[in-house]
This record gives structure tokens, sequence and C-alpha cells, in this order.
């Protein structure tokens, strides 16, 4: 029965009332004006006692993980709450964890589950507690404000073999270059001793401390892998997890995480919106760095790959190995990497078909070279099983 019919009854039973003076109708109008007034106030105070909470542990979650969360819903006071409807407001796709419960002095406390779809950060809640009375005519809804934020990294999965172990060692190796390759680095300053260089001097911080300050040096740490990641939106074709740029990620994730597993050193350049660069260094675990900024990174850039300042930047390093993600098939690249490698460079080009995509046919055609190796990259492939291919291939 809606409100709009029992007041509209009941003002037709007190019109009869009053026009008829029966007594038996007087005695039924007042049971429907307190029936009418119980099921307004009912929802009202019966909400006031409930609660609800919500708990899931993240930890680090990656893109195709399951997480479970839990709902714990309880009532204080004394009035009852037969019908409570739970619903999360999160709008998360294929999670629906809400339901209609009825509390009475217990907790109800329930499970669900759901799939990490996408990378980045995902809110759970807010949540809807929406309580009506037994008659069904009148409801009262809360919104809880209560979110859970989680940062979802991207796939990490098995990879071939990147780096050789001849190629792993860290030092004097005729592949990585010595450390003498490497230039000394700030590492922090102390109060100036009698033989310390004038070069060595402090002097901003001299001047504001009022004493001479020495600047102390340390050896900077090696990087045995740098990623080049493509992040050119115009490049990049898809949706969802089967596009380009999805892949590429969880392609930049898997070298990482597998280089890191051996206690070696990932630098990152990509050329996004920001042009970032990502070094090694000694106060946070790089990985967690890389793993972080894949978790968010979009390919939001405007420049090319062929236009990037980031191969300036990788012809001054020492040389590495240095790994290329990239849908490009302008051939400008390539030539940009030939000019860039040297004797002691091992050269790695992940390209991304983006015709297995849904993305037009390039019909890419540029040679790589004898000593690149080259993995082509198609939708649906298993990245283990990917081939490396180290003779001069003309992909056509």
């Amino acid at each position: 029965m809606s409100k709009l019919a029992l007041a509209g009854a009941l003002g037709l039973l007190l019109f009869f009332t009053y026009l008829t003076a029966i007594r038996q109708a007087y005695n039924f109008a007042y049971a429907l004006s307190l029936l009418f007034v119980v099921a307004w106030l009912w929802p009202r105070l019966a909400i006031r006692g409930v609660r609800l909470s919500r708990r899931v542990d993240p930890g680090t979650p990656t893109v195709g993980e399951v997480y479970e969360e839990v709902f714990e819903v309880q009532r204080k006071g004394w009035v009852p709450a037969p019908w409570v409807e739970v619903r999360d407001l999160s709008q998360l796709p294929d999670y629906q964890p809400g339901r209609v419960i009825s509390l009475g002095g217990d907790v109800v406390r329930w499970k669900a589950r759901g799939v990490y779809r996408r990378r980045g950060w995902m809110a759970l809640g807010p949540t809807s507690l929406r309580v009506r009375e037994p008659f069904g005519l009148f409801d009262r809804e809360l919104k809880v404000s209560q979110r859970t934020s989680i940062l979802v990294y991207p796939r990490v999965r098995p990879i071939p073999d990147l780096i050789t172990p001849s190629s792993q060692q860290v030092g004097t190796t005729n592949v990585f270059g010595s450390w003498s390759d490497y230039p000394p680095e700030t590492g922090g300053v102390r109060d100036y001793a009698t033989g310390d260089s004038f070069g060595r001097i402090h002097w901003p911080l001299s001047a504001k401390h009022q004493r001479l300050m020495s600047k102390t040096f340390e050896q900077p740490m090696t990087t045995d892998l740098w990623i080049l990641l493509d992040l050119d939106r115009a490049v990049h074709f898809g949706e969802g997890e089967e596009s380009t740029v999805e892949y590429a990620v969880s392609l930049a994730a898997s070298m990482a995480s597998q280089v890191h597993s051996r206690g070696r050193q990932v630098g990152l350049i990509a050329n996004d919106s920001k042009g970032t660069i990502l070094e090694p260094h000694r106060a946070v675990r790089q990985d967690r760095l890389i793993l972080d900024y894949l978790a968010v990174c979009q390919p939001d850039g405007r420049t090319p790959l062929t236009q990037t300042l980031a191969w300036d930047r990788i012809r001054r390093l020492p040389r590495r190995a240095i790994a290329v993600i990239t849908p490009s098939a302008d051939p400008e690249w390539v030539r940009l990497m030939q000019a860039v490698r040297g004797r002691r460079s091992s050269l790695i080009v992940f390209y991304l078909d983006v015709a297995s995509f849904g993305g037009p046919d390039q019909n890419p055609s540029f040679d790589l070279g004898q000593d690149v190796d080259l993995y082509v990259v198609r939708a649906g492939d298993d990245f283990a099983r990917l081939v490396r291919t180290r003779d001069a291939i003309r992909i056509a």
C-alpha cells in the first residue's frame, strides 16, 4: 500500500466518520492514524542505531587478483530494523556486495569477493544503508562515507630471460663498464676539516650555519637495465586490458621485477606528459618506486618516441642494457637506437603489433640489426613464450 493511497483512505474515512458519527469508524480512523505515525517514525528511530564497517586487506594487489571484503552491520538501541538494504556506491564493475538483511541483537556479517580489473587507485565505498519499517510505507537512507583506497599494480608475468648471466655482473665487466665510468655524487655534508679543498666547501650551508661545511661524496648506484617506455598517446590502441598500453606497462613491470629479483638496478624513462625519469636511489626501494609509477601512468604524452629527449640522456649514460617498449612502427626511432648503441650496450626491443589490438595495420618494415633482441608482442600472447630473435629481422 502506497503512502498516498493510505493518506487518501484515511482522509475519506475521517470525512465519513464526521458525517455518520459511527463509533467503529472512529476506532478504525484512530488505528489508521496511529499506523501512519508509527510507520513514519520507525525507520527514523531505527537508523540511528545502525552501524556499518567494511574491512579489506589490500596488501600489494595486482590486476587479476581476487580480493575479499568483510561487511559487518549491527544495531544499537531498542528499535528493531527488520528490513535493511546495504548497497555499495563505489560502482565497480562486476562487484555487487550489498544485500538485504534483518537486524536483531546480533551482528550480521558476510564476505564479498571481487577481482581487481584495472591498475591504479581503486576506492571501495561509500555505502548506502536504507532502513524500512514492516509495513513498507516509509524508509530512511543513511550514506556511510567511509572509503578504502587501494593502489592496484599492473600484472607481473613471467618473461624470457632478458639479461644473460655474463651481463649481470656489476663493476668492471665489458658489457656494463666500470665504476670509473660514473662520476661521484654528493652524499651529504660535514664540518670542514683541515686539508679539505675549497671545491668541497658547501657555501650556501656554510653561510646559513655560520661555519664552514664540506660536501661528502659517494659512488653512485649503477643501473643494469634502462627501460624506455613509449607513452605517446598517438600510437596506442585497444581498450581495457587488451590494449597496447596495458601490455606495455605489464612488460615494463615484469622486466623490472625480474632484474630486481636478482639484486640488480633498473631505471625507467617514459615520454609521458611529465617526461618521467626514474633513477636508482639509495634512500628508496627502486622496485617499488617503478611499480608505483607504472600503476598510475597513462599514455598522455604528446612527444613521439623519435623526438623525446630520452635518447640524448641514454647516449650520455655509461653503457647498460636498454629495453625499448613501443607500438610505434616509425623507422626513425630505430635509427636513434642504433645511434646510441655502443660496444658495451645490450639492446632489447618489445614491439607491440597494434593490428592485433584493433589498430591499423602499420606494415612495419625496419631492420633492427643482428645484435638486437627483438620480441614481437600481439594481443593474447603469453609473455613467458615470447620468442627472442637475434638475426637481422625485417618486420613486414
